[in-house]
């Protein structure tokens, strides 16, 4: 991403995917985005972006949680259906 870059409202940034809502009540500070993309040539790729507001520390403290999250998810699938046989 070019540093000179504009920033751009979410929902055009993410050309109309949708998303789960926020909880009610809840108000949205900021977000870490993981895109799934088809790049100018027609290839998969990823696209991150943040938002401003965001230190360095909550950002890999979100990442972390999310990760062994979905660590102990897909573990715990796995070896309930090992359960199974």
């Amino acid at each position: 991403m070019a540093e000179e870059e504009e920033e751009v409202p979410i929902g055009q940034a993410l050309n109309g995917l949708d998303v789960y809502p926020l909880p009610q009540g809840w108000t949205a500070l900021g977000a870490i985005v993981l895109v799934k993309c088809l790049d100018e040539e027609g290839h998969s790729s990823w696209a991150f972006r943040t938002t401003d507001g965001l230190s360095d520390e909550e950002l890999l403290g979100a990442l972390t949680v999310r990760t062994d999250l979905l660590r102990r998810k897909l573990y715990d699938a796995y070896t309930s259906d090992a359960d199974d046989e």
